[in-house]
């Protein structure tokens, strides 16, 4: 497979049968195809054993980092690093929650670079259980701030609407940020009234961050989770966006388009996804010379 293409987007994911980093690649956010011949740029049992729920981030060197969900329980969340998308180093977990009392988990971490603050910002789910709670999970979201993912601020929470939430992710539309969420209430049957994904739109000031008072309506089906949203060229050049997410109860994948991020029109039927795909997420890659000198030659 050759990319010619000037715009090259990039999905990792894992898949269920094997919690490992996968990767697939498209020129118009529409048609993915598995790269590196359809094998993991890096197994999970490399990792740590375990890579769910993966985020990839490219930062201004063109240099990616990589963190996920490396334990069903655990105060740590999984990171590495690579310049190519193939070599990864610094593997490790970080510690995130370690000194947080009550901390029983660290779910779906993403990145973004705060522009308020001037540094990243690493954000996941954690349920911090009160005094003789138990494991009942209640998730709100946490999040650290490094300059070099070597050091990191004390955790803080990032976003807490009240009720139990997961899978945040935030997209930069550039005078503001959209943060997508699952709303985590309700059981997982298909009459649950919750089990899917809300918007919020926020400012970037240091000031704000995501405040529960315009959260949106439910967005997705429900039994959906995991999503992730990028900003593609529709066919008259015009732009739109993009979300994806997890139909982790059927096992399948689904995605919506938006030109205003109020207005979502399903169309899953016009994808074309990676076998076994599981809670992925895509960037826009600007250094797009790594992919086009590791991409196996199948003409």
């Amino acid at each position: 497979m050759r990319l010619g293409g000037e715009i090259i987007y990039l999905f990792s994911y894992f898949k269920t049968d094997d919690e490992s980093l996968y990767a697939a690649v498209s020129e118009d956010g529409y048609a993915w195809k598995e790269w590196n011949g359809g094998s993991p740029v890096l197994q999970g049992k490399d990792a740590g054993g375990r890579i769910r729920d993966p985020f990839v981030m490219e930062d201004e060197t063109g240099r990616f980092h990589a963190v996920w969900t490396d334990s069903w329980e655990g105060t740590t969340i999984g990171y590495a690093w690579s310049d190519d998308l193939m070599r990864w180093k610094g593997i490790q977990s970080l510690p995130v929650m370690a000194d947080v009392d009550g901390t029983l988990n660290c779910w779906a971490p993403e990145i973004i670079f705060d522009e308020a603050k001037g540094s990243y910002r690493i954000f996941w789910s954690s349920t911090v259980a009160q005094p003789g709670a138990g494991k009942l999970r209640d998730h709100r979201i946490w999040s650290v701030l490094t300059d070099d993912f070597e050091r990191f601020t004390a955790p803080q929470l990032y976003f807490d609407p009240g009720y139990n939430v997961i899978d945040a992710t935030v997209a930069d539309l550039g005078d503001q940020y959209l943060l997508l969420f699952k709303d985590e209430r309700g059981l997982n049957n298909s009459e649950t009234d919750y089990k899917a994904i809300r918007s919020l739109a926020f400012g970037k000031n240091e000031e704000h961050l995501p405040e529960p008072t315009c959260v949106s309506g439910l967005i997705t089906p429900a039994l959906s989770e995991g999503p992730t949203l990028y900003e593609a060229v529709n066919g008259s050049g015009g732009r739109e966006w993009i979300m994806l997410y997890d139909l982790f109860h059927f096992r399948e994948y689904g995605a919506m388009r938006s030109s205003d991020l109020i207005h979502w029109e399903n169309i899953t039927h016009m994808m074309t996804f990676p076998p076994d795909r599981r809670h992925g997420s895509v960037i826009r890659v600007r250094n797009s010379t790594a992919l086009q000198f590791h991409e196996p030659d199948s003409e």
